[in-house]
């Protein structure tokens, strides 16, 4: 309890109590669990004063001298301590809550678990304070100094940071969802895992800052300084990074969906293993990247090609199982002029091929394409895959193919001849004929899709391995009626292709689903499978169409 003495010297006022301290020097002032709610303290002088669980709501306290004063767990609500000195204080879970400490000195002052919600710290030193866990939700601390302050897992919802020195502060965890940090400067600052949810970071400068898996969904960075920032593993979805400068930048695993990086300056930044699915890089300057795991390949560019070669455009993908062999790598090219030649309104450009789940997986961009056209170019992508798989058994065919179309590069001859050359290995689903006849030369090639047997011994492959898509009771149902259904329809003399198209449209869009669920949980073998079967599909979707 507090010392009845020093309170009642207390009470005579700021004057005499400051005099009497003068001449009291060493005297250790004990002010414990005191009641001095309201009171008037302007430039008292409480240096090194116990002031432990003291009741000071609302007390006036401007200007007043509490370094190295211990007031942890003290009632400061609503109190004004502007301009006052707390340096090296010790206030771990002190109540400040919209307590004004308008350019008050808090260095190197213990503020553990503190609470300052809707506090004024505006322009106030914390420099090298500890505020780990405090809670400063819609704290004001625009312009605050808080160089290598800690802030693990602090809350700073909301907080106003505008212009705030947060350089080589730790901010490890904490909550800084929909926080204005327009301006502030965290350079080396620690943010790892933090959560900057809707964050305004416009102008700020993250050099060399540590984000690794921190959370900046919506997150506003535009024309922030970026270089040697660690974003590994960070959520950046959505973000707004135009005009940033984040040379140098890891990027490593971070995802960058929907993300917009217009006419950022990107050079040497390391972009391995990131999800990119509609990201904006519109005038994005980057002459070096790294895609490998461990940044020591650099990928040089030409001035606009990362933007060209990476810019969000719709894919198709083209699925080759056991992988890519070195003629179907040597037919790429034929095939996007075939598909250029078909297609002549749409642009292709190959993108990537990378090894999957029982093969290898191709993808091929095509710009101002809508959904329907790009089903139609899938279709015919797939005809050619479908040939080229039935190539690898036919080892004489193939030679041939590739000593008189592919060593000339005669793409469109090339493309007939492995068609035809595919086609009756029943690879190539068969249905109703109501396909155009091809020419190739002097030659005529009949799309022969009469023979329903095909197409009647992939529906009993899937109903017999319907278990593998781990589907609810009442969609297995659902799959199981549409399988009979076109199975019924197709053994019919004349198939109703209304039925068909419905039906089998139906397995595809819930068997695609499916597999994608299940993915990593029934093997790669039965994926490869239902891949396979599901691009068939495709294709005779395509036929009904």
């Amino acid at each position: 309890m507090a010392d009845q003495e020093h309170v009642a010297k207390l009470e005579q006022g700021v004057d005499a109590w400051n005099e009497w301290r003068r001449v009291s020097s060493g005297l250790r002032v004990d002010l414990e669990r005191a009641h001095l709610a309201g009171a008037n303290l302007i430039g008292v002088n409480l240096e090194g004063a116990d002031l432990t669980e003291a009741v000071l709501y609302r007390a006036r306290l401007v200007r007043a001298v509490m370094c190295r004063a211990n007031l942890s767990q003290a009632k400061l609500a609503y109190a004004n301590l502007s301009g006052a000195n707390l340096s090296e204080a010790i206030l771990d879970g002190a109540d400040l809550h919209f307590a004004g400490l308008r350019e008050t000195l808090l260095r190197r002052a213990l503020l553990f678990g503190v609470l300052m919600s809707g506090a004024n710290l505006a322009g106030s030193d914390l420099s090298d304070a500890n505020l780990a866990d405090a809670d400063l939700t819609r704290a004001n601390l625009t312009g605050a100094n808080l160089t290598n302050a800690d802030l693990k897992g602090a809350k700073l919802q909301g907080a106003n940071l505008r212009s705030a020195d947060l350089t080589g502060a730790n901010l490890t965890r904490a909550n800084l969802d929909d926080a204005d940090l327009q301006g502030a400067t965290l350079t080396q600052a620690h943010l790892s895992s933090s959560n900057l949810n809707r964050a305004s970071l416009a102008g700020a400068d993250l050099v060399g800052a540590d984000l690794t898996r921190a959370i900046l969904r919506e997150a506003d960075l535009v024309r922030t300084t970026l270089g040697f920032t660690i974003f590994v593993g960070a959520d950046l979805t959505g973000a707004n990074l135009c005009e940033t400068d984040m040379r140098r930048s890891d990027l490593r695993s971070a995802n960058l969906q929907r993300a917009t990086l217009d006419f950022a300056i990107a050079t040497h930044m390391k972009v391995w293993e990131t999800l990119r699915a509609g990201w904006s890089i519109k005038g994005i300057v980057c002459e070096c990247a790294f895609w490998d795991e461990n940044a020591v390949e650099p990928t040089m560019y030409a001035p606009g090609e990362f933007e060209r070669l990476y810019s969000d455009q719709t894919c198709i993908e083209l699925f080759y199982q056991g992988g890519v062999s070195t003629f179907e790598l040597n037919t790429l090219p034929a095939l996007l002029q075939y598909l250029a030649s078909l297609h002549s309104d749409t642009s292709f450009r190959l993108k990537s091929i990378e090894e999957t789940a029982g093969g290898a997986r191709i993808s091929i961009s095509i710009g101002d394409a809508d959904t329907e056209t790009s089903e139609r170019i899938k279709v015919d992508a797939m005809r050619v895959v479908q040939s080229q798989l039935a190539l690898r058994d036919n080892e004489i065919l193939r030679l041939q193919i590739q000593k008189e179309y592919l060593e000339s590069f005669v793409s469109e001859k090339l493309m007939r001849a492995m068609l035809t050359a595919g086609s009756p290995h029943g690879n190539v689903f068969v249905g109703p004929v109501y396909q155009p006849m091809l020419t190739a030369g002097d030659s005529h090639i009949h799309q022969t899709i009469n023979d329903n047997s095909t197409v009647l011994a992939l529906l009993e492959k899937m109903m017999d391995r319907r278990a593998d898509l781990g589907l609810p009771a009442a969609d297995v149902t659902k799959l199981e009626t549409e399988l009979q259904s076109a199975t019924t329809e197709l053994q019919k003399t004349s198939p109703d292709k209304s039925v068909l198209s419905r039906s089998i449209g139906f397995i595809q869009m819930l068997a695609t689903e499916a597999v994608k669920g299940a993915a990593g949980k029934i093997g790669e073998s039965a994926v490869a499978d239902w891949q396979a079967w599901l691009h068939q599909l495709s294709q005779l979707i395509g036929h009904l169409r």
